[in-house]
C-alpha cells in the first residue's frame, strides 16, 4: 500500500504555459487584465485603508508594474517568492485558476500578509467567457 503524497498532483503544465505566455507578450492580449486592474482599483477605493506594502502575483507583472509602481511583483510561480507577513496587500491577478495547488497559494498568501492585512484575488471562474465560449464554437460550426 502506498501512502499519499504531501505534494499535490500537477493539474498544469507549467513550462508549456511559460512558452505559450512568451507567444503571447502582445499588449493586445491584455485586455482581461485590464478589466481584473479595473475591478481591483475599484475595490481599493472602497476600503478605508493605506497599503503601504504590496506584492502582486500575476502572470503579466509588468502589466501591473505600471498602476501599483512600489509593488513587489512576481510571474505566476507555484511557491510564492514574497516575504511571510511582509505585505499589507496581497493581489492574485489572472493566475490563481492556473495553480497546480490553488488551496496551497491561498495558504500561502494569507502567510505573506501582514496582521489586518487585505487579500485580493481575480480569477477566472465557471461562467466567466461564456459569450466568448459559445461564439467561438459558433464560428467553428
Amino acid at each position: 500500500m502506498r501512502l499519499p503524497s504531501n505534494t499535490p498532483p500537477l493539474l498544469f503544465d507549467t513550462a508549456l504555459r511559460a512558452r505559450r505566455r512568451t507567444l503571447r507578450a502582445d499588449p493586445k492580449s491584455a485586455f482581461l487584465h485590464e478589466v481584473a486592474l479595473d475591478e481591483v482599483k475599484e475595490r481599493l477605493t472602497d476600503v478605508k485603508k493605506s497599503f503601504p506594502t504590496t506584492a502582486i502575483l500575476s502572470s503579466l507583472p509588468d502589466f501591473w508594474r505600471s498602476s501599483f509602481l512600489d509593488a513587489e511583483l512576481s510571474n505566476e510561480k507555484e511557491t510564492l517568492p514574497f516575504a511571510q507577513q511582509g505585505y499589507d496587500l496581497f493581489i492574485h491577478a489572472m493566475s490563481l485558476h492556473a495553480a497546480n495547488d490553488p488551496i496551497g497559494q491561498l495558504i500561502q498568501a494569507k502567510q505573506v500578509l501582514r496582521p489586518d492585512g487585505l487579500m485580493l484575488c481575480v480569477a477566472l471562474g465557471g461562467e466567466t467567457l461564456s459569450e466568448l465560449r459559445k461564439a467561438t464554437l459558433t464560428a467553428e460550426t
